[in-house]
């Protein structure tokens, strides 16, 4: 016979998917931060090319007829004909003159003086420049320009959203093919459970009641039921020809009566039923797991560990602060006591282990055959 380890990492594919998706992630956060500062870049750069088209037409109007309605009228057309200016204001002897493109949006007014308002959405491109207009000196012209174009914005983030939520679902579909095939193979808490309901009978018909069966310090199986507890269960298994895991675990540091009274409620709604579950000195309990082997054992296992791991941290500071033991019947005529020694080794050997939590029993069936034909010989 033989002790084995088992890794319970994910498979393959669904490591594959969960790198895709990562990369999908990262891919539309870089791509849409790119685009973004792309777009902002050429609407500066069309900001600049729309203010010194702007400034050149008010040089011209202003030779014909500077700061009266036929000079506004072109300022303010050309304003609305702009694509990325939002506000001018031109100043020359007789005061300042204000233009938006929304009203109330780019200025305010100060004293009857208009002012660009401080937004977070406008530019902070410097745009001034002095006007050229004939027999007329210190004419200028200044503007505020947005700085995001919403729509393109807007595309942006629509195309993001569409490349996460792509990912999102390809993920969601992992883990529901995932679930589903554990429900297929047995793996996981709901086998788990339908194999305990299906087996609570056999415990009441064994004629124990609750007050005798249930321990006070856990709420769980005595200790010292737990070979007839067992017994029952390996019956059970080898008439409807089942595997039965039997897990044993035991954690390091000291801790009180209410604690473990909380592990053990634990382990009972993890695997399904405190019948099943059986106090095993001061700091460890044992599982009768019916219906799943080795390998599928292993993994809920190793999957409860994670669980008091994360929610007890203060308690289980280092993974080999709780370790597990287990084996299997795996086809074999072994009685209690022989499946409760093996997995007490394999818990041993977890125990003097510096790494390893979980240790696996696994044995041969046809050298233990030969292995007990010998002995009755």
């Amino acid at each position: 016979m033989v002790q084995t380890k088992y890794s319970g990492k994910n498979s393959i594919i669904g490591v594959v998917i969960a790198f895709i998706c990562i990369v999908v992630y990262i891919t539309a956060l870089v791509s849409a931060i790119v685009r973004i500062h792309d777009s902002i870049k050429q609407r500066h750069e069309a900001a600049d090319r729309e203010f010194y088209n702007l400034a050149d037409l008010a040089s011209s109007a202003g030779v014909l007829s500077f700061m009266d309605e036929t000079f506004d009228d072109i300022i303010q057309n050309a304003l609305d004909a702009s694509q990325t200016l939002e506000g001018v204001i031109i100043s020359g002897p007789s005061g300042e003159r204000g233009f938006e493109k929304e009203q109330g949006k780019a200025l305010q007014w100060v004293n009857h003086s208009p002012r660009f308002r401080n937004r977070f959405d406008f530019s902070r491109q410097p745009f001034f420049q002095p006007l050229r207009v004939q027999d007329l000196r210190n004419v200028n012209i200044q503007a505020v320009a947005g700085a995001i174009d919403y729509a393109v914005l807007a595309g942006i983030l629509k195309q993001t959203l569409y490349m996460i939520g792509a990912a999102l679902a390809l993920s969601l579909f992992s883990l529901f093919a995932e679930s589903l095939n554990k429900g297929r193979s047995g793996i996981g808490k709901g086998n788990s459970r339908g194999v305990s309901a299906g087996n609570r009978k056999n415990w009441s018909q064994a004629g124990y009641s609750a007050a005798d069966s249930y321990s006070e310090r856990g709420h769980i199986v005595r200790e010292e039921n737990t070979e007839n507890r067992l017994t029952e269960e390996l019956h059970r298994s080898a008439t409807v020809r089942q595997d039965l895991v039997f897990i044993t675990m035991e954690f390091k540091p000291p801790a009180d009566n209410a604690f473990y009274a909380r592990f053990a409620a634990d382990a009972a709604r993890f695997f399904s039923s405190r019948d099943f579950v059986c106090e095993k000195g001061e700091r460890g309990i044992s599982v009768i797991c019916p219906g799943l082997n080795l390998e599928t054992g292993f993994l809920n296992a190793d999957e409860f560990h994670n669980r008091v791991m994360g929610k007890y941290p203060d308690i289980f500071r280092s993974k080999t602060d709780l370790c597990v033991g287990l084996s299997s019947r795996s086809e074999r005529p072994v009685n209690a006591g022989r499946l409760m020694f093996e997995a007490e080794e394999a818990l041993e050997r977890a125990m003097m282990d510096p790494v390893s939590h979980i240790v696996a029993f696994k044995s041969d069936p046809e050298k233990y055959r030969a292995f007990m034909e010998n002995r009755e010989g």
